[in-house]
């Protein structure tokens, strides 16, 4: 079993000695529905993930965060051609602590 030794969920970095009947690497979409498929087999897994929270890359550091940021950046350029249409706004600002903390809330 892994020792622990106080550190938080996801952050040990020592020696581990795991039976199990399936070793997953990788909590990603694909690994964490491998492991989840492997249970319901009656098999024992265990998913060893490089990140606290399963999701993988795309969800942790990739593909999702980069969307949230495309997706404010795309809504500024939209506000900005509203003016064609007669619609103005004042000219946005960016609040990067706040921009970070709704890329944090999109990926959960």
């Amino acid at each position: 079993m892994a020792e622990q030794g106080g550190q938080g969920f996801g952050s040990y970095n020592g020696p581990v000695d795991v039976e199990c009947d399936v070793l997953v690497l990788g909590g990603g979409p694909g690994g964490y529905s491998a492991a989840f498929r492997a249970a319901d087999l009656g098999l024992n897994a265990v998913i060893v993930e490089r990140y606290a929270a399963l999701g993988g890359v795309c969800l942790n550091v990739g593909c999702i965060p980069s969307k949230a940021l495309l997706h404010v950046a795309a809504v500024m350029d939209e506000v900005r051609h509203l003016a064609d249409a007669g619609v103005e706004f004042a000219e946005p600002s960016v609040n990067i602590d706040k921009l970070r903390g709704h890329k944090e809330k999109v990926i959960g």
